[in-house]
């Protein structure tokens, strides 16, 4: 099955290009407090590639190539290594049958470890807090039926199924636990009918108990979320509220209260995506981008501050990079 939200630039294409970008201020300097970063970026062949940085942009380094995509990176809680999903073990990347793996690499690229195997989807990974477990969603080559939210150890044993989808339900997507591992926050797509989909919002236990679809507003259509540090708020972006708005992020707390709009696209030449907290929690990491009517779009990485304000482009990267992650405070 192909993944129908996309794990490598499918996300930013199918929010960012049908939804716009979040615009920035100039280039600005950065505190040293939190450690690198871990992004997705095109290469001269249209492939997603696995980079890190400092949150500068300063001593990038490539950490993936070939002619397979690699993308959804994610640091382990110890920032040793990163868990990455890449078709890379598919031998026929062009048939509709979408092969697509998890796997890990030590933060250099070096010691690749495929995590999951057999025909199918796998991807979206992410490290449970101790970094004993990852979690991903797959269809075990049997979709819908296999399709849903799993964990396992990070060397492919001990799979666990954690979601299985409801009748009518088109995918769950994007998993990631809480600060306290108690819970998992995950994305669930429904099919309209009319070719668009619904989506929301879920938290549940690890062993699949206590599912819950947080509230949404109006025709918000949310994604990707990301814990905050304390655990109080998820930050996540969403499709737009209005005609116009192509892509904004914003923050709920845990309980569905106080939804926040961050970034307040409205003019349809900006949008934003892909949004993480920082390790200290004082700054949230997301795709932004401009589509101006007489230009080609810019896309790159900036932050803002938790509120939405001090939004700030990061030097250097309108090159399309897409799904960042920010590694521990005091981590090398």
């Amino acid at each position: 099955m192909t993944h129908p939200h996309g794990t490598t630039t499918g996300v930013l294409c199918g929010l960012l290009l049908a939804s716009g970008l979040a615009a920035g201020p100039a280039e600005a300097a950065y505190p040293g407090d939190n450690g690198r970063i871990v992004f997705g970026r095109p290469d001269s062949g249209g492939n997603l590639q696995v980079w890190t940085a400092r949150i500068d942009m300063t001593r990038q380094r490539q950490l993936t190539s070939g002619a397979a995509g690699s993308g959804w990176a994610t640091w382990s809680p110890r920032a040793r290594r990163i868990a990455f999903d890449s078709n890379r073990a598919d031998p026929d990347p062009g048939d509709e049958v979408g092969i697509n793996d998890v796997f890990t690499m030590r933060a250099d690229g070096s010691g690749v470890r495929r995590v999951t195997g057999g025909d199918g989807y796998a991807g979206d990974p992410s490290w449970t807090p101790g970094g004993r477990r990852l979690l991903f969603v797959s269809d075990e080559g049997d979709y819908p039926a296999g399709q849903g939210v799993y964990s396992s150890r990070p060397d492919g044993s001990g799979l666990r199924r954690v979601t299985t989808l409801p009748a009518g339900a088109g995918s769950d997507t994007a998993p990631k636990a809480s600060p306290d591992g108690r819970r998992i926050v995950f994305t669930r797509y429904v099919p309209t009918g009319t070719g668009e989909e619904t989506s929301a919002l879920h938290l549940v236990d690890p062993d699949g108990s206590h599912l819950r679809r947080l509230r949404t507003t109006g025709r918000l259509r949310p994604g990707d979320a990301d814990w905050s540090p304390d655990g109080r708020h998820l930050v996540f972006e969403a499709a737009g509220t209005r005609a116009g708005s192509r892509g904004d992020i914003f923050t709920i707390r845990r309980d569905g209260t106080r939804l926040r709009n961050l970034t307040r696209n409205e003019t349809g030449r900006q949008g934003a995506a892909d949004p993480v907290y920082s390790p200290d929690g004082r700054r949230i990491l997301f795709v932004s981008g401009e589509f101006p009517a007489d230009g080609p779009p810019r896309v790159g990485l900036a932050t803002m501050r938790p509120d939405g304000s001090h939004r700030t482009r990061l030097p250097g990267t309108p090159a399309f990079e897409d799904q960042p992650d920010w590694r521990s405070v005091g981590r090398r």
